[in-house]
């Protein structure tokens, strides 16, 4: 692979993107679902539920972009894009 790619190699591997999001969420000992999210969530900008730290939230959303890079998931990247796109105002 290093003929055909510009790469490094960094030695075994210590560090999996994955197992570290689930640590810093504090959600390593969670229930494992098998679908990524539920079928009828409705998510709402006037939601009652109490605020969150945005910045921690912000930080696993960011870390999810480099987990998983599949076109379905872009699709559903894309999918929450139209929804911001109708409620912004």
């Amino acid at each position: 692979m290093v003929d055909a790619f510009r790469m490094s190699d960094l030695g075994l591997l210590r560090y999996y993107l994955g197992i570290e999001i689930l640590e810093r969420s504090g959600m390593v000992g969670c229930n494992p679902y098998q679908v990524p999210m539920a079928t009828r969530l409705k998510l709402s900008k006037r939601s009652t539920e109490p605020l969150v730290d945005a910045t921690a939230c912000r930080s696993i959303v960011g870390s999810l972009r480099y987990l998983v890079n599949t076109k379905d998931h872009l699709a559903a990247v894309k999918q929450i894009l139209c929804y911001v796109a109708e409620t912004k105002n």
